[in-house]
């Protein structure tokens, strides 16, 4: 680990049908998901929770994804990447199926914490890319999987907020259950398997977990990028966990007119990460493309945190959309370019984790800052803490891949 790589000529040829299925499964994960986003925090709201009590929700499923996305991706080196998939797409729909059932709010809680370990997939889904492109195209193709998300994210938030009716609130969990249900039996007729476990050394590789973490992690281009995620999500899940709560307090918004602009975020994240961030990369390479989306970020959490009226806070979410668009896959591309074929899934968990235990704590400090103070104060903190932390940190620890990003 901590530098070790393949090289270009390991995987000459590119398994677009596989990618597609990949693509097409973490698609429709992302629309279940991202169809409770705009009315998760109303919902919660109905069983008596306060603003700082609804951010925790988010920290409920944060907790999930830090304990998980290391095991189901260490599990997926092991067992192969189907097996993991299959089982997390199950657990998302039953998580819908327990927050639509859910009549009190430890019962949401308890639906968060499925869902988050459901969600924790995500590394399994980028070691899926790792193990079917060449390292300097991942950021490229890492970049389409993005899409996917941000596809998710049009569709999700929008029908969500379609969904949501006062006389029947549990509809949008309904929709979210019957969608993964369907994403389950797509993903067991089509989804490929990439990685057959069980190669020598795996297993014997990781005896101990908290020796395997130190190893990774301990003065390696592996452990700068995982404080990179802690770091970037910190900012993100911040912004993230009131965003909601922002719109209602600022500009008296509900769930629909909150999901009509979370889709907005989601058509530039899709264009962002879908034609953009493979050019940006082709151009200037994975840890410049990397700068530049920190910093379209911090300037887009400043617009929207200042916003005077609606077009402001539109072009701020648009610039949040397209600074996360630009440096979430060029991160993950770093973490695979910097890891052996074998552990993939490992490293992508240790990233996901990091990013998780960020949600963990910052929406707690978002919230408190949110209720307390101002509601614009943790996006402008996130702003701070990229200019002050996350852009020295790349400019000066993280090193460019030693391999030369290419095209098709």
């Amino acid at each position: 680990m901590g530098g070790a790589h393949r090289s270009m000529s390991d995987k000459p040829t590119i398994r677009r049908g596989a990618l597609a299925t990949v693509w097409f499964t973490l698609f429709l994960d992302l629309v279940a998901f991202g169809i409770i986003i705009p009315v998760l925090p109303y919902y919660a709201s109905a069983f008596g929770a306060s603003p700082a009590v609804v951010t925790l929700l988010s920290t409920a499923f944060s907790l999930s994804q830090f304990v998980f996305a290391p095991v189901l991706g260490a599990l997926s080196d092991r067992y192969g990447r189907r097996p993991v998939m299959l089982i997390s797409i199950a657990g998302s729909c039953a998580a819908m199926l327990a927050l639509a059932g859910s009549h009190a709010l430890w019962m949401v809680f308890l639906a968060r914490l499925v869902g988050g370990m459901s969600n924790a997939n995500i590394s399994t889904a980028h070691a899926y890319v790792a193990d079917l492109v060449p390292a300097g195209q991942r950021a490229k193709y890492m970049g389409l999987m993005g899409s996917a998300i941000g596809l998710g994210f049009v569709f999700g938030p929008a029908l969500g907020g379609l969904l949501s009716d006062p006389s029947n609130p549990e509809l949008p969990f309904f929709a979210g259950a019957a969608l993964a249900a369907v994403n389950w039996v797509m993903a067991l007729v089509l989804l490929p398997e990439t990685h057959h476990g069980g190669r020598a050394g795996t297993k014997s590789a990781r005896p101990r977990l908290f020796k395997a973490i130190r190893t990774t992690l301990w003065g390696t281009q592996v452990g700068w990028l995982v404080l990179t995620y802690f770091g970037f999500f910190a900012v993100f899940s911040g912004m993230e966990s009131t965003f909601a709560l922002f719109c209602e307090a600022v500009f008296g918004w509900g769930s629909r007119q909150t999901g009509y602009l979370f889709s907005l975020i989601g058509v530039v994240i899709l264009i962002t990460q879908g034609a953009l961030v493979g050019r940006c990369v082709a151009w200037a390479g994975e840890r410049r493309t990397m700068l530049l989306g920190l910093a379209i970020l911090a300037a887009g959490l400043t617009a929207t945190a200042m916003a005077p009226n609606v077009p402001i806070l539109a072009l701020g979410g648009a610039a949040i959309a397209m600074g996360n668009g630009l440096a979430t896959p060029s991160m993950s591309a770093l973490v695979s370019q910097h890891t052996s074929a074998e552990d993939q899934g490992w490293a992508q968990g240790l990233a996901q984790s990091a990013a998780a235990f960020a949600r963990i704590l910052s929406p707690i400090g978002a919230g408190l800052l949110f209720e307390l103070v101002a509601p614009g104060l943790p996006m402008l903190v996130g702003a701070a803490v990229i200019v002050v932390w996350l852009l020295p940190t790349v400019a000066t620890r993280i090193s460019a891949p030693s391999v030369a990003p290419t095209t098709d």
